[in-house]
C-alpha cells in the first residue's frame, strides 16, 4: 500500500515489533526514525556480547513452525529461514527423579517417531491421560474468534471440566504453561492455551520446533538493520524515551522527549515499547480514558534466564526439553548450533514462575536450577559448571490471567497520531516473537490507512 502523503514517523522501541513496523513503513516510502534505549537491537529477543566475548541472550527462544509472518520477514531481509534456523521434530519431557519421554511432533517429517511417541511413553503419560487431552484441546479446532470466550477460564478450570487427569495436568499442561508464558496453570488463561493449540492444528505439517543457527543479533537484527538503513530508516541506539508530550487542545501527541532533554517531533508516533515501559509514560490526562486505563491494568510476569557452561557434554540433544514438576520448565543445549562451545554443553534455562526467586542471589538461583535439572538428568548433576550468567527480568511479558488476553489494546489508539506495536497488542500469537512481528505489521497497516485518510498532511 503506497501512501498518498509522506509524513514523518518516529518509533520508540527497537525490538521485533518496532523493527517490523519500521520495515513496512519504509518500504511504503515513509521517512522513519527508530529509537532504542539499549546499545543493541532486538529487545527481549536480543543477544549481546559479554566481557568474555560470549553471546548472551535475554532468554531462551524457540521458533515454532507456525510462525508465518516472522518467516516472511526473514525472507524479505535476505535471511531465508533455512539459513537462520535448524528444525527438530520431537520434544523431550523429563521429571526430577522420575520417568522421561520423547514425543514426535510432526507426522510428515518424523512419522514413526510421532506414532511411537503417541502409543508409547506410557510410564510418563498413561493411555487414559493421553486420551483425556483430546476433549480438553478439541475447542482448538474452532475459529480463533470463538476461542475468546475461554478467556474467562484458567487452564485448571477448563481441565476440571474437560479432562480431570492429574497426570495430564502435571506432566503436560503445567510444564507447557510455565515454559511458554511463564505462568502457572492456575492463572493461565484457557484461551491462551487453546490459541496456541489452534495455531498448530491449522498448520499440522508445520508442527516443528526451530532453534537458531547463531546469535540473533548477527543472524537477524544486524541484517534487518541493514535492510532498514538501505531504505532510509534512521536507527538511533542508546537513546531513551523520557516523556510523551500531549496537547489536550488538539488531542494529539506533539513530541517525544528523550532522556537528556532532546525534543523529537514528527507527524506520527509509534510506541513499540513493552506495555510496562509505556504505562508510566502515558500522559496524565489520558490515563482515565478506558483504552489507556486497560493498558495500565495489564498484569505482567517476571522471568529468569540462566545460561550455564559445563566442562563436559550433558546431553546430545539439540532440541528442547520440558521438565515437569519443576520451575525450571524448559532448557536447551545450544553448544552445537547456536553458540558453538567445544568444551562441553551450554544450556539455556528458563526459570518460571520466577516470582518467588526474584529476590534470590545468582548463586542460589544456579544451585536451584542445578538441583532440579540434575535430578531429571544425572549427567547434569555429574558435570561441573565453568561459567554462569543469570538475567532477571522483573517484567517479561503480559501474564495471561483470565481476561487479560482479550483486554489487550488494538494498534490504533483514541489519539489520532499515536499507534502501538508489540506482542502485547491484539494479535493471535500472544506474547511471542511471531506476536511481536504481527503486532508491528498490524501497526504499520493501521498507520498507512490513516495516512491515506489524510493523517499528517
Amino acid at each position: 500500500m503506497r501512501p498518498r502523503s509522506n509524513p514523518r514517523v518516529v518509533i520508540a522501541g527497537g525490538g521485533l515489533a518496532g523493527l517490523a513496523c519500521a520495515k513496512r513503513l519504509a518500504e511504503a516510502g515513509l521517512p522513519v526514525t527508530v529509537l532504542e534505549s539499549q546499545p543493541y537491537l532486538g529487545g527481549r529477543a536480543g543477544t549481546f556480547l559479554d566481557q568474555d566475548g560470549e553471546w548472551i541472550e535475554q532468554g531462551l527462544h524457540l521458533f515454532p513452525g507456525a510462525y508465518s509472518q516472522f518467516r516472511a520477514l526473514l525472507r524479505d531481509i535476505g535471511r531465508p529461514p533455512r539459513e537462520v534456523l535448524y528444525w527438530t521434530d520431537d520434544l523431550r519431557f523429563e521429571t526430577p527423579s522420575g520417568p522421561s519421554a520423547l514425543f514426535g511432533t510432526n507426522p510428515l517429517y518424523a512419522p514413526l517417531r510421532t506414532l511411537l511417541g503417541a502409543l508409547g511413553n506410557n510410564d510418563y503419560l498413561g493411555p487414559l491421560a493421553k486420551l483425556s487431552l483430546l476433549p480438553l484441546l478439541a475447542p482448538a479446532a474452532l475459529p480463533e474468534a470463538l476461542l475468546r470466550r475461554f478467556d474467562r477460564l484458567t487452564v485448571v478450570d477448563w481441565w476440571r471440566r474437560a479432562s480431570g487427569s492429574q497426570q495430564a495436568l502435571e506432566r503436560a499442561l503445567r510444564p507447557f504453561c510455565r515454559a511458554i508464558q511463564f505462568t502457572d496453570a492456575e492463572q493461565f488463561s484457557a484461551y491462551n492455551l487453546l490459541g496456541w493449540a489452534h495455531q498448530t492444528l491449522i498448520r499440522p505439517l508445520r508442527a516443528r520446533l526451530g532453534g537458531y543457527r547463531g546469535a540473533r543479533d548477527s543472524e537477524i537484527f544486524a541484517p534487518l538493520a541493514a535492510h532498514l538503513k538501505q531504505r532510509g530508516v534512521e536507527i538511533r541506539t542508546k537513546v531513551k524515551l523520557d516523556e510523551i508530550e500531549y496537547d489536550a487542545k488538539t488531542d494529539t501527541i506533539t513530541g517525544f522527549k528523550l532522556v537528556g532533554g532532546e525534543q523529537l517531533a514528527a507527524d506520527i508516533y509509534v510506541v513499540a515499547l513493552p506495555a510496562w515501559v509505556f504505562a508510566p509514560k502515558i500522559p496524565q490526562p489520558l490515563r482515565s480514558r478506558p483504552f489507556f486505563a486497560d493498558i495500565l491494568d495489564l498484569p505482567t510476569a517476571p522471568a529468569i534466564s540462566v545460561q550455564l557452561w559445563f566442562d563436559r557434554v550433558v546431553t546430545r540433544r539439540d532440541g528442547f526439553t520440558l521438565v515437569a514438576g519443576s520451575n525450571c520448565p524448559v532448557y536447551q543445549d545450544q553448544s552445537r548450533y547456536t553458540y558453538p562451545y567445544a568444551l562441553g554443553s551450554r544450556l539455556s534455562v528458563i526459570v518460571s514462575p520466577a516470582d518467588p526467586l526474584m529476590g534470590w542471589d545468582d548463586a542460589a538461583i544456579v544451585a536451584h536450577v542445578l538441583a532440579d535439572l540434575g535430578a531429571a538428568n544425572p549427567k547434569i548433576a555429574a558435570a561441573k559448571v565453568v561459567k554462569r550468567v543469570v538475567l532477571k527480568h522483573e517484567h517479561h511479558l503480559i501474564r495471561p490471567l483470565p481476561g487479560a488476553m482479550t483486554r489487550r489494546p488494538s494498534q490504533v489508539t483514541p489519539i489520532e497520531n499515536l499507534f502501538l506495536a508489540g506482542d502485547w497488542t491484539q494479535q493471535e500469537f500472544f506474547g511471542s516473537q511471531e506476536g511481536a512481528v504481527r503486532g508491528g505489521n498490524a501497526c504499520a497497516r493501521a498507520v498507512l490507512r490513516a495516512v491515506n485518510r489524510g493523517l499528517g498532511t
